[in-house]
């Protein structure tokens, strides 16, 4: 990364270092998908490194297969909404990602060979998308702003999702606990729901789906 403006930390301690890191590694990767002429946005990996800071060992370039195991196959499902036709752009970015790295020297020596991460992930396809479907693998959070966006409230409305969670915790606790589960986050006494800090996160609409 010899065009990078700061320091370079592929293990962030804080969230102000992660951010700095994760606009590094945004900005590198555009230039590097420009210079192989490829249309993958620059957000494109943004979930994987996100999930790996947030859930995992906090080390950004540094990836095996559990790691792909755990983002792909644990995170994603509990947390991700992906639409249907998006799903098929999930792997090929992940796949880009490592090729990214691997080009640019910033794959960690402490990480899989590139071959053999490739080569997991081609073996993912089909049980990442059936952890995609499987609903008891959806976080309370998850459960929580799919029923949202199912009423119409985007989750970057505030206002609409203060409304929305003032009329669910208005509803019987049958009809919360049937929405959530009784994994659910609740108020101690109230059993009123409190959507988590980290909301899933919407799954990027690639460039690719854009011009489409």
């Amino acid at each position: 990364m010899a065009r990078r403006d700061a320091h370079f930390d592929p293990s962030p301690t804080s969230e102000d270092d992660y951010e700095s890191a994760r606009r590094q590694l945004r900005a590198e990767f555009s230039r590097w998908a420009e210079g192989n002429g490829s249309d993958l946005d620059p957000d494109s990996f943004e979930e994987l490194v996100h999930y790996k800071w947030g859930y995992l060992d906090g080390h950004l370039t540094r990836w095996t297969r559990a790691d792909l195991d755990s983002v792909l196959l644990e995170l994603f499902p509990a947390k991700m909404i992906v639409d249907d036709n998006d799903l098929d752009q999930v792997i090929p970015e992940a796949a880009a990602f490592i090729d990214f790295l691997t080009d640019t020297g910033l794959l960690d020596p402490a990480s899989d060979d590139p071959q053999l991460l490739h080569t997991h992930l081609d073996q993912l396809e089909v049980p990442f998308r059936r952890h995609m479907a499987d609903r008891s693998r959806y976080s309370p959070g998850k459960r929580f702003w799919l029923a949202a966006a199912a009423a119409g409230v985007q989750p970057d409305d505030e206002q609409g999702v203060a409304a929305f969670i003032n009329q669910f915790n208005a509803r019987p606790l049958a009809e919360r606990d049937a929405v959530l589960s009784r994994r659910a986050q609740t108020n101690a006494g109230t059993g009123r729901f409190t959507p988590p800090g980290t909301q899933p996160r919407p799954k990027p609409t690639s460039r690719r789906r854009r011009r489409r």
